[in-house]
């Protein structure tokens, strides 16, 4: 038997859309604070901006790890 497609709820689309968006924005933040950093500003800044980075990433790997076993259960 074929499994049905049904798509996922929007907001489980929103959730997975917008930490991918928050980490298209810390990496552009990171190359904007610059690779070489001149100041221990800029270090810090980048480490900062890293370490939120890494967390979204947790974050993204969990929503969509919720939303595959969701859509398992649509079409089971």
């Amino acid at each position: 038997m074929e499994a049905r497609k049904i798509p996922l709820p929007a907001r489980f689309k929103v959730k997975i859309s917008a930490l991918e968006a928050d980490i298209a924005f810390c990496d552009a933040l990171i190359t904007f604070a610059g690779q070489i950093p001149e100041t221990v500003y800029q270090r810090a800044e980048i480490q900062v901006y890293k370490s939120l980075e890494t967390e979204l990433e947790r974050r993204l790997k969990i929503a969509q790890k919720e939303a595959h076993k969701r859509s398992q259960k649509l079409t089971a």
